[in-house]
């Protein structure tokens, strides 16, 4: 990821209607799956770390990051339980984890199987892992490209990766369901009318009330997520064990 599409998230995260929706909608997985709180969380690919510093009442996370630049950031938030490593190559004992969570992380990666592998490793026999990555090629837009994703995904590739990697899938569903019709919007029906894509990143500051009316939205989203699978999305959730 570039240095400039951290430092924005770094400043956007704590108030910005998709990182914190997207915090509610991980809570809401969370529950929805159990067991209670507690144990060890793993965070590979914890960024800038507004994540992992809302861990705290769920266990002891631990936040993993292959950029200096991203841990330097969550250091900033008094986090301290922190790894510099390759996701591929992770520097902890086997089983130490009983949640590991990926979230918008595997797409980044060259070798999904070696990552995967990894995780695998590091879960407890009765761990978990929750992994979130971005939907449907036909979304690819300039935002994929500005954050180094490789990928996009559908819900039954994602169940084909894991299971591939020896994981058992527990659930799967789709995630951001309010902002996918604005997104194919954008990204996927504008271009075909011949109207240029916007450079950069998706995120983008709000006025107060639309950013409010946003985050209503993802309590929704999230109240649904605790009883429902999703049909679709703007990104594909799945829940595995080892």
């Amino acid at each position: 990821m570039e240095t400039a599409a951290i430092e924005e998230m770094f400043r956007l995260e704590d108030h910005h209607w998709w990182f914190v929706g997207k915090r509610l909608l991980l809570d809401a997985l969370l529950a929805a799956d159990g067991p209670p709180p507690g144990g060890r969380i793993l965070d590979v690919g914890c960024g800038t770390g507004a994540v992992l510093a809302g861990l705290g009442g769920r266990g002891r996370p631990v936040g993993v990051d292959r950029s200096a630049d991203s841990l330097a950031f969550c250091r900033r938030r008094g986090l301290l339980a922190l790894a510099r490593a390759d996701a591929s190559r992770l520097p902890f004992r086997p089983a130490t984890f009983d949640t590991v969570l990926l979230l918008d992380s595997l797409e980044h990666v060259e070798d999904e199987l070696a990552l995967l592998a990894e995780v695998r490793r590091l879960l407890t026999p009765a761990g978990r892992l929750l992994v979130s990555v971005p939907a449907f090629a036909f979304l690819w837009s300039a935002h994929d490209e500005v954050l180094h994703h490789l990928r996009r995904y559908t819900a039954p590739g994602l169940r084909a990766v894991l299971e591939r990697s020896g994981l058992a899938v527990r659930r799967l569903t789709y995630t951001n369901l309010f902002a996918f019709p604005p997104a194919l919007a954008v990204r996927g029906l504008l271009p075909l009318l011949g109207v240029r894509r916007r450079e950069g990143t998706d995120f983008r500051t709000h006025a107060r009330s639309t950013n409010a009316l946003l985050l209503a939205a993802y309590r929704v989203e999230a109240a649904l997520l605790r009883r429902l699978r999703l049909p679709v999305g703007l990104s594909v959730a799945a829940v595995a064990t080892r």
